[in-house]
């Protein structure tokens, strides 16, 4: 078969000025080298590569969850957030005073709080306070083990459940810490929202039917040498963390199961 030699050369409709003999699978124009996609036969061009990801139904994963694909980018914000506390409040503000400032103190009264200039009673602590460390160990190790958690259950769960799980286990401890701490105490780190991470993911395994005992005695480990003397460690937080993330999971996986078909 020979060309028309009177007929125009086929041009990409996005440029124009460029020759393309390449055409796409599905739509069948042609499209020049910069707008070729590969696709599972040949290539199509990235307008219709847009439109298919545009009508593309979510991937719903076995919990009933519409999984979060590509890179856990609350996950890694969250670190990124906790990391530019740190080095703020260390460097700038100077760390006695970003902690008396951003903690959460416990077992304060109307009197402690007039008594003393640094401790405070503010709402905005029940938060701030989740993003405060004490020393550069405390805060590699929290963030060491939301990596650890956060990358495996932001895309099961979603983004925004995810960053619910993370802010309800966070308000769980900051209310635990204030319901039991029973004298005047500064509470700060993300060790309670990362038991509720701990123990959310504890709930997923079950509900997976898999093994979930061996998290679950490591975290009671951990929750257990916070009672230890001397050792300084908010165990009320992680306990009010750890018992919220559970309940926050059960509640979404109980929405999901009564969601209509």
């Amino acid at each position: 078969m020979t060309q028309d030699p009177g007929a125009a050369a086929p041009t990409c409709p996005r440029h124009p000025d460029r020759v393309s003999y390449v055409r796409c699978q599905r739509c069948g124009r042609p499209a020049c080298p910069e707008c070729q996609r590969p696709a599972a036969v040949g290539i199509q061009c990235v307008d219709c590569v847009r439109e298919a990801k545009a009508t593309a139904r979510p991937m719903v994963n076995r919990l009933g969850f519409v999984s979060a694909m590509g890179t856990p980018v609350v996950t890694y914000t969250l670190v990124g957030l906790n990391v530019l506390a740190y080095l703020y409040g260390t460097f700038v503000m100077g760390a006695q005073t970003w902690q008396d400032a951003w903690g959460l103190w416990t077992g304060v009264g109307p009197v402690e709080a007039a008594m003393y200039s640094n401790v405070g009673t503010e709402w905005y602590r029940w938060v701030s306070s989740g993003f405060v460390h004490f020393n550069l160990l405390h805060i590699a190790m929290n963030m060491l083990v939301l990596v650890q958690f956060g990358t495996q259950l932001e895309p099961i769960l979603g983004r925004l459940r995810f960053l619910g799980l993370y802010m309800a286990s966070l308000l769980g401890g900051s209310l635990a810490a204030v319901l039991i701490s029973p004298e005047i105490a500064l509470h700060g780190g993300a060790s309670g929202a990362i038991f509720g991470l701990i123990t959310g993911y504890a709930v997923v395994l079950a509900k997976l039917k898999l093994d979930y005992r061996s998290l679950l005695t490591t975290a009671g480990i951990w929750l257990a040498i916070g009672f230890l003397p001397g050792m300084n460690i908010s165990w009320q937080g992680h306990l009010g963390g750890a018992v919220v993330g559970a309940l926050t999971m059960l509640a979404m996986l109980r929405w999901v199961d009564r969601k209509p078909a």
